[in-house]
């Protein structure tokens, strides 16, 4: 038996597409590491608008937090697709982190991207322009996630228009009417439902005009 399997067999969770692994405000007991499958990060906003935060995968953790603080939850996770996760308590928190150095890193390294990415989104968010908001929204998730295909890079199966208007926290419509406009500007293209990007150079050339145009006028 494999030491994947026997890890999964002491602290596994199997999750279906859908399911919540926890809420925003839930008590958080827990941490997890995504052994297979997708958990989506998402916000309630003030408007009532439910924001995408992130997208994890494989060998990705998130509600560390929670364990370190002792605080609620401050997002919710959702299962994107059919997951193994990894329940890791406090104690087991704990004796990971005094047996092997190499997790605390590992932690400070996700925590300080998750930083990083946060500043983002708040950036973003303080965009006026919502042309440039998607497009930004989609140049961090094609850093993060994205790989080459046939027809461009491609993102995720799931990153469709309706995703990415969770993520901007814009309205379908409205998002539909941009992404029309950057498939008019040959910067992403459609494969099916989901949003390819034909280059990410067109796709910053794309960013850099909203930016001057921002800034100059129309």
């Amino acid at each position: 038996m494999s030491t994947e399997q026997e890890t999964f067999e002491k602290y596994g969770r199997l999750y279906n597409t859908n399911d919540v692994i926890f809420h925003e405000g839930d008590e958080g007991a827990e941490m997890y590491i995504i052994q297979s499958g997708k958990v989506m990060i998402t916000k309630q906003l003030k408007s009532g608008e439910e924001k995408t935060l992130a997208v994890l995968g494989p060998g990705d953790s998130f509600g560390e937090m929670a364990v370190i603080d002792k605080d609620v939850r401050s997002a919710n996770a959702i299962a994107m697709e059919p997951s193994r996760l990894i329940a890791l308590d406090e104690e087991l928190f704990e004796a990971h982190i005094q047996t092997n150095p190499k997790i605390v890193k590992k932690i400070l390294k996700i925590l300080t991207s998750r930083l990083r990415d946060a500043n983002q989104q708040i950036a973003d968010l303080m965009i006026k322009n919502d042309k440039r908001m998607v497009a930004n929204t989609i140049l961090l998730m094609v850093h993060k996630h994205g790989q080459e295909g046939p027809d461009g890079i491609v993102i995720d199966s799931n990153f469709t228009t309706s995703f990415l208007s969770k993520m901007c926290g814009l309205e379908l419509t409205k998002t539909q009417e941009i992404v029309d406009k950057l498939i008019h500007a040959r910067v992403v293209k459609m494969s099916g439902e989901m949003l390819v990007v034909t280059s990410i150079d067109n796709l910053e050339k794309f960013i850099k005009f909203l930016e001057m145009k921002e800034l100059f006028g129309e």
